[in-house]
């Protein structure tokens, strides 16, 4: 039974389930982006270094063409100057500041040694050398394939080697470029540049685009002749024991001056990429470690699997938790709520777990002991309420108590031919009866804020023995906008009251004027009163205490009255502004949003903005 409770309990859950089923989707759908990614970003990364490689390796050949083209134009020009091939004819030696003067002439900035070897066997040289360098030097040009035929050869022909440095064994390979010295066909001897390696390995350390990037200069016999300063001695070793064919063979090249692939050296997978030297015999290629270039899209690769993981685990150990802490507890006060409220004692069981819903568990057995005290305290209520009905109802017999004296008062007053007082007592009745009208309805329209101050202007001519002069001006649309009860009726009351005192000694007029407008409704009324004073109109607005009696000038409705209506129903951007000049008269502007009020059968609704 236990068994099969907690099976319910759990596809009773299936809400939890479907998250955490969304959750691993979710999950999967990133590590499976990770994975694409990770493959998209090694095939760009690959061919954005290609790319870069190839541009490398073209700036290279461009630097090492225009260095053998400075150093070929050097060697013809030195090997025809007549006081240099004088002195080697004369048997005497070449003044240091000579050479100096070549290299000066030239611009040249290279690491270059300039070597003459004679017809008889001696030696010049810039810099000097010594006995045992000048040794070496002798062996270095006697080992190339030409040097034994060189009389037979063209003499304009430079010849360009690349043989072990002369000056220290330990140097790297150096850059051999060598000319016959001629005078009136008979043979001087041979004239050598030498740079050092170390030029062109600053070079080819341009080209690599990391520190696993292996780049060297190879013969068209696939010897190496030139490597970057620290090359991966592995890859070193691994080409020096391959011939041209080997290397042909393991490259691909099928003749193509560039190309790039895939190869394996001591069980490493490598790239390659190797491109010829245009004007040279010689190929530039470049080899790089297949994981190097796959770091970036590795380590992306690595971040989703480890985010991934840890994301699983999370969602494990929180879905876990959510289960036995939340879920089935909840579910459990879920069917004690439920049979409770099937009139059955709902059963108890101890939670400790989050305190929230402890406080939620222990609040429901309060809850169910003091709802019979709720019903009782309803009933009360219900109670009180009838009673508060009926105790309005008695208060609003009192209003109709007044209503019906002024109407006899009124007809007295016809009785005795009195018509003033007469009329006095309808526009007051009038009064009465719009303010008993609707007594909880906050707004009214326009057109029945109008006909009340009429009734009041009226009501107040006759009290003063004064004609007011009323111009009124409205637009017709507006006559059916919605507008706070009681707002026109304070603005005149003000006027009449304040205005229209001692010592006012014209003739009244007040102009009332109500359109639409871009702001909405604008209300716009004027009066040539005594006006206001400067320091009365700065603080005309401002909140005050009422009065002890809760009675104030204008029966409880006004100026301030007013202002605090309209700011709490439509807020800051509507409202009273007043502007009066003292002995000329008030002016008193209201801005209120433009509502219309359309009729109905049965009543009235709100239409729309305007």
């Amino acid at each position: 039974m236990l068994y099969k409770e907690k099976i319910r309990s759990l596809l009773s859950g299936w809400k939890m389930l479907l998250f955490v089923l969304i959750s691993y989707s979710v999950l999967f759908l990133i590590a499976f982006q990770g994975l694409i990614i990770s493959k998209q970003s090694t095939t760009t990364i690959q061919k954005q270094y290609n790319q870069i490689i190839f541009d490398k390796m073209d700036s290279l050949s461009v630097n090492l063409i225009n260095y053998l083209n400075y150093i070929d134009d050097f060697a013809r020009t030195l090997s025809v100057k007549t006081d240099l091939t004088r002195r080697i004819q004369d048997n005497h030696d070449v003044p240091k500041d000579v050479i100096e003067g070549y290299l000066s002439y030239f611009r040249l900035r290279l690491p270059l040694y300039i070597q003459i070897l004679t017809d008889q066997n001696r030696v010049f040289a810039y810099p000097p050398i010594d006995q045992e360098e000048e040794e070496r030097f002798k062996s270095t040009m006697t080992s190339f394939p030409w040097y034994g035929t060189r009389l037979y050869l063209d003499n304009s022909f430079i010849r360009s080697d690349v043989a072990p440095d002369f000056h220290y064994s330990s140097f790297p390979q150096a850059l051999y470029v060598s000319k016959n010295m001629t005078q009136d066909d008979h043979s001087l001897g041979t004239l050598t540049i030498k740079m050092n390696g170390s030029a062109i390995e600053t070079l080819l350390d341009t080209v690599r685009i990391n520190p696993l990037n292996a780049v060297f200069i190879l013969s068209p016999e696939g010897k190496v002749l030139f490597a970057n300063s620290q090359p991966s001695s592995e890859v070193s070793a691994y080409l020096q024991a391959m011939d041209s064919k080997q290397l042909d063979e393991l490259i691909g090249k099928n003749g193509n001056a560039a190309g790039s692939g895939k190869l394996k050296i001591a069980g490493q997978d490598c790239y390659f990429i190797y491109k010829q030297i245009p004007s040279t015999t010689w190929e530039v290629l470049s080899i790089i470690p297949m994981e190097s270039l796959h770091a970036e899209s590795i380590s992306v690769w690595q971040t989703t699997a480890i985010t991934t993981a840890f994301s699983v685990l999370l969602i494990l150990t929180f879905g876990y938790i959510l289960y036995t802490k939340l879920l089935l507890p909840l579910q459990r006060m879920s069917r004690i709520v439920r049979t409770a409220g099937e009139g059955e004692s709902p059963e108890r069981f101890v939670y400790k777990g989050f305190k929230e819903l402890e406080t939620l568990h222990a609040g429901i057995y309060r809850f169910f002991e003091q709802i019979q005290q709720q019903i009782q305290t309803l009933k009360e209520v219900e109670s009180e309420k009838r009673r508060l009905e009926l105790h309005v109802l008695q208060e609003q017999m009192r209003p109709h108590f007044w209503h019906n004296s002024l109407n006899a008062l009124r007809f007295m007053a016809v009785l005795h031919g009195n018509a003033t007082m007469a009329d006095a007592i309808l526009a007051l009745t009038r009064m009465l009866d719009y303010t008993l009208k609707n007594s909880n309805t906050l707004f009214s329209k326009v057109e029945e804020e109008k006909e009340y101050a009429l009734q009041y202007i009226r009501f107040q001519e006759i009290r003063s023995m004064k004609r007011i002069d009323l111009n009124l001006e409205m637009d017709e649309q507006v006559l059916h906008a919605r507008i706070p009860k009681f707002t026109l009726q304070p603005l005149l009351e003000n006027a009449i009251t304040h205005g229209f005192c001692t010592p006012f000694d014209r003739k009244p007029w007040l102009n009332l004027r109500i359109h639409a407008c871009d702001e909405g409704l604008r209300i716009w009324i004027e009066d040539n009163g005594n006006g206001i004073e400067p320091a009365t109109l700065q603080t005309l607005l401002e909140p005050k205490e009422p009065d002890r009696d809760g009675m104030g000038p204008t029966s409880g409705i006004s100026l301030r009255n007013l202002q605090q209506r309209i700011s709490l129903e439509y807020g800051g951007a509507y409202g009273i502004q007043v502007h009066s000049r003292l002995g000329e008269g008030t002016q008193i502007e209201i801005i209120l949003p433009l509502v219309i009020i359309e009729e109905k059968a049965g009543g009235y609704h709100e239409g729309h903005d305007c």
